[in-house]
């Protein structure tokens, strides 16, 4: 249901958005019925409109609106803030649950393109019941957050790890999230607890069938949902608006704080466990921020580890991923070819070099890269740490050991494979 009303929500988008930033020159509607005094509906309704102009200046103002690339992802960026804030404000509902999936249509935060995202608001201290297929998936996560995590005012409140999953013959499963203990699949909800987050987590980008996941309030099944008042959906409406404006203010500002500003360009931060910081439970990640000439690469060197799963991405500095079906801006291990010293090396390039494991930066010249290794048992040692540098074009077979050669059919081959992939799980 929530897939099907995501598309008139997107249309909504579209239609606020023009509305608020370009007013509606050139059309002939019948003149509308003004409230005076403003009513409830109303006010909330100029609230989203006016954080929209304000969203739209500060966006302009950031240090990642200078090329063209740039400027386009910026205003993609308020879209995509927007459409999350209304699914996620507007249209879910606590006793009512449906998941609200972020998937290749509304990128944002980092997400990484080996990961199908699904979200549902929850009530503290109450019993849900979370079903699903694993599908092609090679892990599934559960998480229980308090508060705001995105916006720096929450945290992680419990997280239930792929290991620790009874997962059938079928591959299907069962939680209970509640605040008392149970036998089998059991994830606490505190008082405090706010979302319910599950992570499906693809290694190896198959045609197969990718799995799902569904929720229900324990007790709420068969119920009627009764008739939404003007005061509820007001706020609703104020709610997105708070949403919408955090969103899309904190993603360019975290670029700009805990990348650009912390790091020297072209290189690689050491691993560090995201657990501590509301994270999942034996996921580590490094990263780093990149800038280069037409005739340049950053070369990024992994080696092997113990982790199960083990991938390197792209993203804007948006923070939103980057194209990934249509574009290889993303490779696990099981995508990559280890070259004979052990390690995956992977180039960085807006011109394909001709190597096996390029990531395509496309038009943009500075971007994100961020690296995550899931399933991690215990502290990575110094010598699986990533490292990196800049090398010209011409130079890479002399830097990357064995430098594997691949054709512009195997390029497509590998893009109609992906492409394939994403539509099995983003479809709306």
């Amino acid at each position: 249901m929530l897939r099907t009303v995501s598309n008139g929500v997107l249309t909504l988008v579209i239609i606020v958005v023009s509305t608020a930033l370009f007013g509606c020159a050139g059309m002939s509607s019948p003149t509308p019925t003004v409230l005076e005094p403003r009513d409830e509906l109303g006010a909330a309704f100029d609230q989203l409109v006016d954080t929209l102009r304000d969203v739209e200046r500060d966006i302009r103002m950031q240090p990642a609106f200078v090329s063209e690339a740039e400027r386009v992802g910026g205003y993609r960026h308020i879209m995509r803030s927007f459409a999350k804030g209304m699914e996620a404000e507007v249209l879910q509902d606590a006793d009512y649950p449906y998941f609200r999936i972020l998937d290749w249509w509304l990128r944002e935060g980092g997400d990484n393109p080996d990961q199908r995202y699904a979200f549902s608001p929850i009530r503290g201290g109450e019993a849900y019941r979370v079903w699903g297929e694993l599908g092609s998936a090679t892990r599934v996560e559960f998480q229980i957050y308090a508060g705001r995590p995105w916006d720096g005012t929450g945290s992680s409140a419990g997280f239930l790890a792929f290991e620790d999953i009874e997962i059938s013959e079928d591959g299907s499963f069962e939680i209970l999230v509640s605040p008392d203990e149970q036998e089998g699949n059991w994830l606490v909800n505190p008082p405090e607890g706010t979302t319910i987050f599950v992570r499906h987590i693809y290694a190896d980008w198959s045609d197969a069938i990718t799995g799902d996941v569904h929720i229900d309030r324990v007790g709420f099944e068969g119920k009627r949902k009764p008739q939404e008042t003007a005061s509820e959906l007001a706020g609703r409406m104020r709610a997105t608006s708070v949403m919408f404006g955090t969103t899309a203010r904190t993603w360019p500002t975290f670029v700009a704080r805990r990348y650009m500003a912390s790091r020297e360009k072209n290189t690689v931060s050491p691993p560090y466990d995201t657990y501590a910081l509301g994270g999942a439970k034996g996921r580590w990640m490094s990263g780093g921020h990149f800038e280069l000439d037409d005739d340049q690469a950053f070369v990024i060197r992994m080696p092997r580890t113990g982790a199960q799963y083990q991938a390197i991405q792209l993203a804007d500095l948006w923070m939103a991923s980057m194209e990934h079906g249509n574009q290889v801006s993303s490779l696990t291990n099981e995508q990559s070819t280890r070259a004979p010293d052990d390690a995956y090396h992977y180039v960085i390039s807006n011109k394909d070099p001709g190597y096996a494991n390029w990531l395509d930066a496309g038009a943009l010249r500075r971007g994100l890269f961020l690296i995550r290794w899931d399933g991690v048992q215990r502290e990575l040692e110094p010598n699986q740490f990533p490292s990196g540098e800049l090398v010209p074009i011409a130079k890479l077979p002399e830097r990357i050991p064995g430098f594997t050669v691949v054709d512009e059919a195997e390029r497509d081959a590998t893009r109609r494979a992906r492409r394939r992939h994403l539509q099995l799980r983003s479809h709306r």
